[in-house]
């Protein structure tokens, strides 16, 4: 049966002895000379590039994948980074093959290149066809973030802002020390993925709509350029045209002998040159 699987990832940073090995070096300003100043700036930056890490594959881990269909919630959160991404990418393929749909929000910016570059550096698996180049399959793949777009790149919004402006509901900002809140309070980490679920669920149903649809329009093809049209003649170039030939000259021109061919139908349709390269 086609169903709607919708998910989510949560991730942090990895371990502070890693990241301090593969920390950049930080400066000031050339025009900073005040040691004080100097040391303020370093710090900021080191800070940002710190709370950054666990938005970056590199810098990060997964630290839980949520996964929801008809109503039940599954959680990989075992610990094991490369369990919770085979059972991640196990879910993807049976969704495949059975016809289904994994909906999430921002998955095709965020959490399936996370996902994809998490499995390659701890050597999981990864389901041929994810990515053909750099477009998302949409056969196996819904984002609605990328449908809340409209076709406009630059149009941004959170999920949060999204589900109260549908009315759908909205979220605390636990995400931000996600990874703090999953070591100190398993349960409320927990409950905030969740949460994150039971919305993408309910804003997809806003924008994608019911679920089998009901309805959908005419397969769209994008206009083509129109042909160049020819360029009018000049009355010059009119007048040094050679002049046409006469029905009586036109009737002693010989015309060319018909070549007979055999074991081909006089009815069969000619090949054209696409259909040879083809």
């Amino acid at each position: 049966m086609l169903k709607r699987i919708y998910f989510d990832i949560e991730t942090g940073p990895r371990p502070e002895a890693e990241l301090h090995a593969m920390m950049p070096e930080f400066k000031a300003p050339a025009n900073y000379s005040d040691p004080i100043k100097i040391a303020a700036v370093v710090t900021e930056k080191r800070n940002e590039w710190l709370e950054k890490a666990a938005l970056c594959a590199t810098t990060g881990t997964v630290l839980a994948i949520g996964l929801r269909c008809d109503g039940k919630n599954i959680i990989f959160g075992s610990g094991d980074e490369a369990q919770d991404l085979r059972g991640f990418w196990a879910q993807v393929e049976k969704a495949a093959r059975d016809g289904s749909v994994m909906v999430g929000f921002n998955i095709e910016r965020f959490d399936l290149p996370f996902l994809v570059r998490r499995s390659w550096v701890l050597e999981v698996p990864v389901p041929m066809g994810v990515y053909a180049g750099r477009y998302l399959n949409h056969h196996v793949f819904a984002d609605i973030y990328t449908e809340w777009q409209c076709g406009n790149r630059e149009s941004t919004i959170s999920l949060k802002r999204l589900a109260e402006f549908l009315g759908c509901g909205t979220k605390d900002d636990t995400g931000k020390m996600f990874s703090t809140v999953w070591v100190t309070d398993r349960k409320a980490a927990l409950a905030y993925l969740e949460n994150d679920l039971v919305l993408t669920n309910a804003v997809a149903d806003k924008i994608l709509g019911p679920w089998p649809p009901v309805a959908a329009l005419p397969t769209f093809n994008a206009p083509t350029a129109q042909p160049a049209q020819p360029a009018r003649r000049t009355r010059k170039a009119k007048e040094a045209e050679p002049p046409a030939n006469t029905p009586a000259e036109e009737a002693a021109v010989p015309s060319a002998p018909v070549i007979e061919t055999t074991g081909v139908p006089s009815s069969a349709p000619a090949t054209t040159e696409e259909e040879e390269d083809y």
